[in-house]
């Protein structure tokens, strides 16, 4: 199977949704592509840890405004663009 940008950006919505369900506050019907980050990130907390998490799994920064404004797949694709369509698997996932 060849990579491709839409796929990419699936694993990448999989990945923030774990990160998202993760923190405990949405539950898992709320955590989808169209879903609005801000939405889903209810407190500057949620937000700063959002950062984090991805600042340590994909070694990408990304600015509080970059979160609250967009929906799930806006965000995924926005953070894939900055990756070089790149995601690591998750642990425990196969290839």
């Amino acid at each position: 199977m060849t990579s491709s940008a839409p796929e990419s950006t699936g694993s990448m919505i999989d990945l923030i949704g774990e990160i998202i369900l993760s923190m405990g506050e949405s539950s898992a019907e709320d955590v989808h592509a169209g879903a609005r980050m801000g939405d889903l990130l209810t407190d500057s907390l949620m937000v700063v840890e959002m950062a984090m998490a991805l600042q340590e799994k994909l070694d990408v920064k990304v600015d509080e405004e970059e979160l609250r404004d967009v929906t799930v797949a806006e965000f995924a694709a926005l953070i894939d663009a900055r990756r070089g369509s790149v995601v690591p698997p998750r642990d425990g996932a196969a290839r």
